[in-house]
């Protein structure tokens, strides 16, 4: 009898060898309803089950206070976080992509002036959502988790500010990534404790890297952001979690650091230098879960099928050696990527 697909997900973060290869599935809405389309469906739930995907993603929907919309210059509608920031949606011809037009702590100078803001209230989330999904997907691996430490911040003041505070003003910036951390802590608590035990990942978001190297050196990393991604690692440990640190980019220099705050797995192994699937498995496979690695830049919106699977069958090889790999894409699937390079993707677990 093979292994349920929580069963199969714990295996890898465990590097135990699995049944076979456990898998993931994430993509934008028109990749969704691309996917929807081809099976006859008509929700993401079913999707998943027809493709036999291993990992279901919930969250705490917010039930807050009715957010803002209003109308831009140019007669775009622009949307009201919940954290404040405002952005339009804009159509790049295959999906819609978000764009903040309006940071609102972009004036903010003082930790004073950051600790009066009015911080997002973990009151303002359905955490008895997370318990209905739980019950709904009880075989499958349950997610959690999106603002990190450092991502999220660049909604409220841009990065151009972030970057000078963090060079000249270090106690302010890191009061801002603390403040932001402790919001975190608290709503992936709430949650944690909603599940009952049942979550098995928290994924925080984080882009360190560029295609090209990191946007900080070690030293900055572990100045501003090494304490809090201890404390996002330490809370899923308590709540018997794994926790996989989401970042885009060329981060190698950062590995050894982010094993050292206690993650457990890193995703999504973009292909950019110093990522290659032999040399992460080489240095930091008994430490590590791979999750992702297929090309979502090139291969799957302009590959073939048959170099798809090719592709995918090389990181299992390479990555799935007693556990340690969660096949996927390195992004999510855009509006750009054939459906029949999506199956072809998956349909590497046959080794």
């Amino acid at each position: 009898m093979g292994m349920t697909s929580k069963e199969r997900v714990r295996a890898a973060f465990e590097h135990k060898t699995p049944d076979r290869v456990p898998c993931f599935l994430k993509g934008v809405d028109v990749a969704y309803g691309k996917l929807m389309k081809h099976f006859g469906v008509d929700s993401y739930e079913a999707v998943h089950d027809k493709m036999d995907i291993d990992v279901w993603n919930l969250w705490a929907p917010y039930i807050g206070p009715e957010l803002p919309v209003q109308k831009t210059a140019d007669g775009h509608d622009e949307f009201t976080h919940e954290f404040g920031y405002r952005y339009i949606m804009h159509w790049n011809g295959a999906e819609y992509n978000a764009h903040t037009t309006y940071y609102p702590l972009q004036e903010t100078e003082t930790i004073e002036q950051l600790d009066a803001w009015t911080w997002p209230n973990p009151d303002h989330f359905d955490y008895e959502a997370v318990a209905r999904e739980c019950g709904k997907h009880e075989n499958r691996a349950l997610r959690i988790g999106w603002p990190g430490v450092y991502q999220f911040v660049t909604n409220l003041v841009d990065a151009e500010k972030l970057y000078i505070d963090m060079a000249t003003e270090p106690e302010y910036a890191q009061h801002l990534f603390d403040k932001m951390v402790e919001f975190e802590l608290e709503y992936y608590g709430r949650m944690f404790e909603a599940a009952d035990g049942r979550i098995d990942i928290l994924c925080v978001c984080d882009d360190y890297g560029t295609q090209n190297g990191m946007l900080f050196s070690n030293d900055m990393w572990n100045q501003f952001f090494a304490k809090n991604t201890k404390r996002l690692a330490d809370l899923a440990h308590r709540h018997g979690a794994f926790y996989l640190q989401h970042s885009c980019g060329a981060v190698r220099p950062i590995i050894g650091n982010l094993i050292d705050c206690g993650v457990d797995g890193l995703d999504p192994i973009q292909k950019v230098a110093g990522m290659e699937p032999e040399g992460l498995k080489a240095d930091f496979g008994d430490q590590l879960c791979f999750h992702g690695g297929i090309d979502t830049q090139d291969l799957l919106p302009h590959g073939t099928p048959a170099a798809v699977t090719a592709e995918a069958e090389r990181f299992i090889e390479t990555l799935n050696k007693n556990g340690g790999y969660i096949l996927g894409p390195s992004q999510d699937f855009e509006g750009d990527v054939p459906v029949e390079n999506i199956l072809a993707l998956y349909a590497a677990r046959r080794i």
